[in-house]
Order: C-alpha cells, then sequence, then structure tokens
C-alpha cells in the first residue's frame, strides 16, 4: 500500500463518479493493481503480474470493498461487488481475465495515466516510456499470467460468474425494464439473491418480472418501480399462489342414509304389506 495513484480530472464527466459504488470499487482496483512487473506467491504457485494487474476473485474483492464501511453499509452478497467489476469492464475501465479460480483484472492505459507517478516514487524498475507505441503498450496490458494453478482454493468448488447466472439474467431483466442507470442497489441485489434462494423457477421469475410492470400503474410521471423488493413480494405472491392453487375437484359428499323406518315402509309398499297402525 505504498506509492501514489494518480486521478484525471475528466474522471468527474463520467458516470461512474456519480455512482458511490463504483466509484469505490475503481480506486479500490486502482491502488490495489501492482505499480511493477513482479512474481507474487499465491499458495504455492508464481504469478508474473505486469504494472496495473492484479489477482482477486469474487470473495476476495467482495472483502476489500466492505473493509472499513459500517456492518449496515456493507454488500453481503459476494456476486454483486463482481458484478459491479463487470460493470467497470463494460465501461472499458479495465479487463478481467477469468478462471473457475481466480481472475487476473488489468487496468486499462495504467502506463498512459500511471507512468509518470511511479517514476517519481522510483518503484517502477522498468521505467516505461509514456510515449511509447500503442502496439507495444497493447502488448503490455495483455500478456498472460503464467504459472498459475490451484489458487484460491476456497473458490474452486463454486462455479465461476458467467454471463448466463441466474442472478445477472434476472438483474438485466430488472434493469431493463426500470429503464433507468446502470447499477442495482445493496438493497436489490440482497432482494434478487433471496429470490434466487427461494428456488423458483428462473423462466417464472422473468415472466413475472414483466408481468409486475406491465401492471403497474403510476399514479404520475415520476412514479415508478424503483426498487427489486417490490417485484420482491409480487414474486413471492405469484409463487404461493401457484403451489397452493384450489383443487377442481369437489369434496364427496355421500347420499344421508335413510333410517331404518323408512327402509322398512318402502319394503311393505312394495310388497303389499299393510304397514303401521290402523
Amino acid at each position: 500500500m505504498r506509492g501514489w495513484i494518480k486521478l484525471h480530472r475528466k474522471l468527474r464527466e463520467n458516470p461512474v463518479f456519480n455512482n458511490p459504488n463504483l466509484l469505490r470499487l475503481w480506486l479500490i482496483c486502482l491502488t490495489e493493481a501492482s505499480h511493477k512487473h513482479h512474481q507474487q506467491m499465491i499458495g504455492n504457485q508464481v504469478v508474473e503480474l505486469e504494472p496495473g494487474q492484479f489477482v482477486t476473485g469474487r470473495y476476495d474483492i467482495a472483502e476489500m470493498f466492505n473493509k472499513g464501511l459500517r456492518k449496515s453499509d456493507q454488500v453481503t452478497g459476494k456476486v454483486t461487488v463482481y458484478r459491479w467489476l463487470e460493470k467497470l469492464e463494460e465501461m472499458n475501465f479495465l479487463s478481467i481475465k477469468k478462471s473457475n479460480k481466480f481472475s487476473v483484472v488489468t487496468i486499462n492505459k495504467w502506463a498512459l495515466y500511471q507512468q509518470e507517478i511511479n517514476e517519481v516514487d522510483h518503484q517502477n524498475d522498468h521505467q516505461m516510456n509514456i510515449k511509447r507505441s500503442s502496439d507495444e503498450h497493447q502488448m503490455i496490458t495483455n500478456k498472460n499470467v503464467k504459472n498459475v494453478k490451484n489458487v484460491y482454493e476456497e473458490e474452486e468448488e463454486r462455479s465461476p460468474v458467467g454471463n448466463d447466472s441466474p442472478f445477472q439474467q434476472i438483474e438485466d431483466k430488472y434493469l431493463s425494464r426500470r429503464g433507468g442507470g446502470l447499477m442495482i442497489t445493496p438493497n436489490d441485489a440482497q432482494a434478487i439473491e433471496r429470490i434466487i434462494q427461494e428456488q423458483i423457477p428462473l423462466e417464472d421469475i422473468l415472466v413475472w418480472i414483466d408481468e409486475i410492470f406491465d401492471q403497474y400503474r403510476p399514479r404520475h410521471r415520476a412514479d415508478g418501480i424503483k426498487s427489486f423488493s417490490y417485484l420482491e413480494k409480487g414474486i413471492l405472491d405469484r409463487w404461493h399462489a401457484k403451489n397452493n392453487q384450489p383443487s377442481n375437484i369437489s369434496e364427496f359428499k355421500p347420499k344421508r342414509q335413510q333410517d331404518n323406518l323408512s327402509v322398512l315402509e318402502a319394503y311393505a309398499k312394495e310388497n303389499g304389506i299393510k304397514f303401521g297402525g290402523g
């Protein structure tokens, strides 16, 4: 945690600046990235990192994000912070090389924006020229990490985050129907995870999200569905109704048996026998 990082003023014109979660995560990435080429031991393996790279995983990046925050402000969903990392990749701030055990994050244009500071701090042993050709810079930033196996054993049995994960499909559906903003809130993420834990079929969830939005009647132009918690209630209501549908088979009610006197009377009438007094 030695040395500096440099921030360009144009960051204030970027949507990241107005999103506290993305901004915090971006600063974490900048301060976590290696400032020089070096070898790093992870477990019993050696990882070679170039300037602007670091190795992480869903659980590590979530722990870094939550460090120092009040408990009420911490993000409980491990997948959520990693999805924010993927948002930064979509916005061309960084690139992620994934495996089923770890991810290598590369800060885009690291040399362009950070090299001068590294030279002042005398912490960059390679002394890269800031005016080197774009092809050479691309070759460095895209250099593969070598000889990395069995990293983060605690993540070995967990499936990697994929573009088709239920969480992402639900999130993407919600954001597309909400029609505004690139990100969900921590509360939204927790509500999505609660829905997933209910083991409701994904196809039902996606259909019901559309259904809830279609049936919503805004009271004025500024009204709308602003939280996934609203959808959570509607989805749970529909899931409960689906599993507790009334049966179409009415209960069989046997006819009331005639009492003994009625039986005797009918028998006597049938056989011409006088029944009763008189």
